[in-house]
């Protein structure tokens, strides 16, 4: 009888240390997946844009080509890129067919956003694009559209040039860029619908060329915030959640 009044004890105390160490090792792995699940969407909804050269920049203005010249001008499909986004995202998860099960996770999704060529649009929880705003920033007190090639427009005049011909380097731009970007998030993250929690967040993008260890942006780009969406646990008495920031980049380059 003694050695199974031990063996009773040994199970006792072990069985719950070994159960433990499981479901951390779970919940890794469920959050590694979920993670590379999001990253995986936000890159392909980056890449999925479609473009035509034969319209003006976002209806705007020229902009984008070689020096003042029209051309290669960037026209961005924001539905496709938000439809490609949950395909991908949704068949990493393996719900691809699973309708409801889709539905309740996008409650989980406060934020969607394409960083395009001239202008930063927000999609809210119901994927409806209701925030949009240029590039319109101050410089050494004169304020210019910016774009993320090297175009600018002078606001006052309408005048468009190189960054380097109005005294802006490269570096300076990008970083004007990222953090005009990451202000305008974090704005919108103020004041979004949130079925989860009343957290606050702080995005941080560096520019391009920083030497900060911080996701950039070089490009355009698709950001996607998820935000306590619940993940399944070997504890039935603890409901783990997930939380991440996932951007998606594509670079844009001259012919």
């Amino acid at each position: 009888m003694k050695w199974f009044f031990w063996t009773l004890i040994f199970l006792v105390f072990v069985t719950p240390i070994i159960f433990i160490g499981k479901g951390i090792d779970h919940l890794d792995i469920m959050k590694d997946r979920y993670k590379r699940a999001l990253d995986a969407g936000a890159s392909s909804a980056a890449r999925a844009y479609i473009y035509d050269d034969r319209d003006s920049l976002e209806y705007a203005a020229i902009g984008f080509g070689s020096e003042m010249q029209h051309g290669d001008n960037i026209l961005v499909d924001k539905d496709n890129a938000l439809d490609w986004f949950y395909k991908v995202f949704f068949r990493n998860l393996g719900i691809e067919d699973d309708m409801t099960t889709q539905e309740n996770i996008k409650k989980y999704i406060p934020m969607k956003a394409i960083a395009s060529f001239d202008r930063l649009m927000i999609a809210n929880l119901h994927d409806q694009w209701i925030y949009e705003r240029e590039y319109l920033i101050d410089y050494k007190g004169t304020k210019y559209y910016f774009t993320m090639s090297d175009q600018v427009r002078v606001k006052n005049t309408n005048l468009w040039g190189r960054d380097i011909d109005f005294g802006i380097s490269p570096i300076e731009r990008e970083a004007l860029v990222s953090e005009f970007i990451r202000k305008e998030l974090n704005k919108f993250l103020e004041g979004r619908e949130n079925y989860e929690s009343n957290n606050t967040y702080s995005v941080n993008i560096a520019g391009y060329n920083s030497d900060e260890e911080t996701e950039s942006i070089g490009g355009i780009s698709f950001i996607v915030m998820l935000e306590g969406m619940p993940l399944p646990t070997l504890n039935p008495w603890k409901v783990e959640k997930f939380y991440a920031f996932a951007l998606g980049g594509t670079e844009i380059s001259r012919n």
